[in-house]
Parts: structure tokens; sequence; C-alpha cells
């Protein structure tokens, strides 16, 4: 099979799934040339072709009987003759290697071999109880590593409705050990939303976020999950059959616990601090098996290809298993030089060509979500400050009527083809990422943007930008150096060291290669008037001495650039355990996670397979 052209985000992202899937639910005959459509996708190879052949696997699974012959038989053709796996034969233009899409082809492959275990599969010539033994094995380490570590495409409100779905097919349908796992993968899903959503919207700090969710909540790709839930978004919420998602809402053995539901709905106030993911530098000691489909499967999902850490593993999965004609990877043929491959000194060609796209991978985050009913401050802390970055969103300000604050440092695409134009750019990501760290209602920003020009990098931008929506706000200020604004009872307010600011309705652009700026939530119930706290924040100090960047509140705060951050001149750890929240506590690597909220309780152990729930005095199997 030739390399097939991508068909771009714009048709990728689309109807993964057909709005006639309620009708077979119901038992009722539905117009089939929308699941003919999925098979046409699915057997072009498209990228996100395993989006598609999920909820076609579903809809044979679950609705064959309601569905006509032939449609039936085309469903069985293009499960028997997809490609599961970047080791089978052929060419293709899929991405298998992200979180979301290991977890979406191993579910698939794992699916696909209990429908038809003893026939043969077209592509590899394996049968399907091969196929199954071995996505078994690749879900398993896929989910022990999520329960381990968090996720690596942390609190994504676009991909976690990817991770969802197959997660409830799997529940529904597979071995016993495998569903109470994958329900138990669902629980940390809706534990993560529950604790980071704000007045309907999940919204946090991120590992993969663009532009129309991050600018706009009303269409983050969760938020069917989050009403089915939930019951976030009204009694007139209308759910889209189109996506994903409609398979979590068939799911018929799993439900969201009551103690992740009231956590959803506690107004807080409340601070959540958590850990996702790995560090490049903890991989191999984490990940000890170099094989493969292990520590270079893990990599490839942090997005790690061109790092010091991951390069050598990486060209040795290219060469593998043949990705020279992937759409995706085929850029890395520039690197496949076997001297340096012989000599180990790609690590030095990477130290020497500090290729941009390093900062693709997602490393570690360790995030802080302070919640209460007037607003909303989540931050991924110091993440990764001066490096380049992709789709990172590295914080948030949230206030009533979807009122999203946030600012990046634009950066461009490194590549122009439609597999990988859409990041990092003017609202997703960051060209480089600033040193940032929060304490409660309080952020402090420093953006350093010089540097050594990257590999790849495109031209860098002298300025910084924030999403500041004007006709959201009540009321605004910009003043100078300073910025607030009004919603309803709640407040927001930035100051920066920038004298010159460029407004253009919801954009402002404060040029410059080097900036600071503290941005203060607050409320009427914490401040008084809006005047009031506007008279606060102007009354603070405001200094910048070199790489200190000091703001003094009712407390001191300093940010010194890729130093660290204290508060009352007492450095702040910002190396958070697993959870520690007000409902759950656990270290890094947990062996159980023991979940309270209002009464009722969940308690997880993943190498058991046991999940209980139940009131908060007596727990009980579930």
């Amino acid at each position: 099979m030739s390399v097939q052209t991508d068909v771009g985000m714009q048709v990728k992202m689309n109807t993964k799934c057909f709005a006639g899937i309620f009708d077979l639910a119901r038992g009722r005959a539905t117009d089939e040339a929308p699941i003919l459509a999925l098979c046409d996708f699915v057997d072009a190879r498209f990228d996100c072709a395993d989006f598609r052949l999920i909820c076609l696997l579903k809809t044979y699974i679950d609705y064959k009987a309601s569905l006509s012959d032939a449609t039936a038989s085309r469903i069985e053709r293009s499960i028997l003759s997809f490609k599961y796996a970047m080791d089978e034969p052929g060419s293709d233009g899929m991405c298998y290697w992200s979180e979301n899409h290991q977890l979406l082809f191993s579910a698939c492959e794992y699916l696909a071999g209990g429908c038809f275990p003893d026939r043969v599969f077209h592509n590899d010539g394996k049968t399907g109880a091969e196929h199954r033994a071995k996505a078994k094995t690749l879900l398993l380490r896929w989910m022990k590593y999520r329960f381990l570590y968090g996720f690596n495409e942390f609190h994504s409100n676009t991909y976690y409705e990817e991770d969802a779905a197959p997660l409830s097919v799997l529940a529904d349908h597979a071995e016993e050990d495998v569903a109470v796992r994958a329900r138990i993968i669902l629980d940390l899903l809706f534990l993560d939303m529950a604790h980071h959503s704000f007045d309907g919207a999940f919204v946090a700090a991120s590992g993969r976020c663009y532009e129309s969710q991050k600018r706009d909540s009303t269409t983050a790709d969760v938020n069917d999950l989050l009403h089915a839930a939930f019951g976030f978004g009204g009694p007139d919420y209308a759910y889209d059959g189109t996506r994903i998602s409609a398979l979590f809402l068939l799911c018929k053995t799993y439900r969201v616990p009551k103690a992740i539901v009231r956590i959803a709905h506690d107004p807080g106030p409340f601070s959540v601090k958590d850990s996702m993911g790995l560090d490049l530098s903890e991989v191999a000691r984490e990940i000890t098996s170099a094989a493969f489909d292990d520590r270079g499967l893990y990599l490839w999902a942090m997005e790690a290809f061109t790092n010091v850490e991951s390069i050598p593993l990486t060209m040795a999965m290219f060469e593998a298993w043949h990705l020279r004609e992937n759409n995706f990877l085929r850029d890395l043929a520039r690197v496949d030089i076997p001297i340096l491959k012989r000599l180990g000194l790609l690590p030095s060609l990477v130290r020497i060509l500090n290729p941009a796209t390093q900062g693709v991978a997602i490393e570690r985050a360790n995030t802080l979500t302070y919640k209460t009913k007037d607003y909303q401050l989540s931050v991924a802390q110091e993440y990764r400050p001066g490096f380049f970055g992709d789709q990172q969103h590295l914080w948030q300000a949230t206030l009533p009527n979807r009122t999203n604050v946030f600012s990046t440092h634009p950066g461009s695409p490194m590549f122009d083809d439609p597999a990988r134009n859409f990041s990092p750019s003017y609202w997703v990501g960051n060209g480089k990422n600033p040193h940032l760290a929060a304490d409660r209602n309080v952020l402090l920003l420093t953006y350093d943007t010089r540097g050594r020009k990257g590999f790849l990098e495109r031209a860098r931008q002298p300025f910084v930008h924030f999403h500041f929506p004007e006709e959201r706000f009540a009321e605004t200020i910009h003043d100078g150096t300073f910025h607030a604004g009004r919603v309803d009872q709640s407040y927001v307010a930035i100051r920066s060291d920038v004298e010159e600011t460029l407004r253009d309705g919801f954009d402002l652009v404060f040029p410059g290669k080097v900036s600071h700026f503290a941005v203060v939530l607050g409320c009427a119930a914490e401040h008084g008037s809006f005047s009031a706290f506007v008279a606060w924040i102007r009354a603070a100090g405001f200094a910048v001495s070199g790489p200190r960047f000091s703001v003094a509140l009712d407390r001191r705060y300093d940010l010194v650039y890729k130093k660290g951050f204290s508060i009352d001149g007492v450095r702040v750890d910002t190396a958070y355990p697993r959870f520690d929240t007000p409902f759950v506590k656990a270290p890094r690597k947990p062996s159980e996670l023991v979940i309270f909220a209002h009464g009722e309780r969940l308690v997880l152990d993943f190498d058991h397979a046991v999940r209980s729930a139940g009131p908060a005095q007596e727990a009980f199997h579930g």
C-alpha cells in the first residue's frame, strides 16, 4: 500500500462515529451510508482511522443484528484487513504512538482478535487469537503506567475523549481482568475532570490543548462526557452521536462512582496538586526494559522523538519498523546516519543541532489548580522554563461566563505538511516556555525568549500575548502596565513591566523579548468591590532585579528565572506527589488510591484488579 496523503486536522478530528449509532442501540434500523464512509476511511489508513475503527467494532459487536448483511460484511472486511501496529507490513499515514493512539490501536486489535479468533488477518497473516494475545499485553502495560504515573497528555480536553471511548468498549467486552482495569482507568480520567472543572467546564493546564477549546470551552471535545458523568450543560443538553464519546454514552457496565461525581460538584475553595507523567531523565530508571514496545512506546507516548534521552531508541525503532514513508516521522531520515548510530553519537548531534522538535515532548507536569465558586486558576508549575514548547497549555485563569484568560509566546509549526502544520501556533502551545509558578490565586510569569535558535525553528516572535476576551467582561481597565477585568463578582488583574500594549478585542500583546507578569484572581467575597481589588493590586510591590521577579501582596512572592519559586523567603517545592487533594492523597507510583468525598469512598487497586465503592463507612466491591 502506498503512503496516503494526510487529510488534515479538520477532517481527521470530525465525524469519528455516526449519529445513527443511538438508533442501533435502541434496536432500530438506521441509514448505513455513514457506517460505510467510516469503513472507507479505515481502509484508506488515513491518520485517525483507529478513531473510526473502534466505533465500527462497537457497532459490529453490539448491533450487528440491526445491520444489513452487506454492511456487516463490509465492517468485517475492514476489521480483517486493517494494519494494527507499526511492526506490521505495509505503508500508511497513521499516527500510532501518541498516548491516546496507543490505547486505541491496542484496544482495536484486542477486540478484533476476540471477534475473529480463528480467522487469519489479511495484513500480516496472523490469527485473531494471536492479535488478541499481543494486544492484551500492550493494553495492560499502558493502563498500568497511567495508574502509576498519570497521563502524558495530562488534563487534555481533547484526548481524554479519545481515551474514554476505547476504555468504555473494553469495560463491556474485554476479559474480566482487562475490563476491571479499564474501569479503573476510566475512574482516573473522570477524577481528573472532577478535580479540575469550573462552572461546568474542564479548564486545566494541559499537555495537549488546541485553540478553539482554549478560547471557548463550549467547544471542548469532552463536553458530552462531562454532561453524562456530572450533568454539566443543563437539561437541554444534546449529545452528538458523531463524536467518539458516543461509545462512553452507550457503555453498559461502567458508571462514574459517586465519590467522583461529588468532587465535581464541590464548589471549593480547595487546591488540587497532582503529578502527571515522567521527566525524560526519569524514563530509563522507571521503565527498565529498553524494548521497543515498552520503554520505546512510553517515550513515544510522551512524543519524545528527537531528545537527547530518546534519539538512539527512536532511530532503532524507525529503522526496524520501516517508518521512512510515514507522514509524521519521515524527516527522521535526516539523522539516520549509520556511523553516528554505530558510534553512539546521536545524542551529541541533538545537542549540536538543538532541534525545536525537542519541545514536542510532554514531560512531567506538576499541576496546581486552585478552585473556588468564583474563579479557578490552574498552572503547570515551573514546566521546562525557557525550553521549546508545542501543544502544552501551561496555565489558565477561568472566571464565570466561560471567560478564559491565558498567555502564550506564539510559535510556528516546524513543518508545512497537513499532518504537522497546526502547532505550535499563535494560540496553541509556546515557541519558548515561560518560567511560571503559582500559589492559590496568585501567578508569576517570566518570559525570556532569547537564546540559541533551534534547528527547524521558524522566526521567533519578539512578543507574548494574553487571551483576554473583552466582550465577556462586564467591566475592564487598561492603564499602562495594568489590566483588569470583572465578570459578575469575579475579578482578574494583570500587572506587567511592559509599558506599550496592543489590544484587539480579545488579544493583549506585550512586545519585548523579556517580560514579567503577575496575574491575580479575586472576588467580592474575598476582596470587596472591584475598585478595592484594583487598588490592592496597584499598591502591590512589583520589582525585577536581574533574574529575580518579586511581587508583594499579602505575602512576598519571588520567582528566580530557572532557579525556583519562594514565598516569604521559603522555597516552594513544586514537585508534587501523584495526588495531594482534599479527597485523595497518594505518592508517585501508588499501589492503591483511596478517594473520599462527601460520605462516599472509592478504592482502586490496579495490580489486584480491585475497584470498590460505597458509603465511606463501608466499601463494597463494584
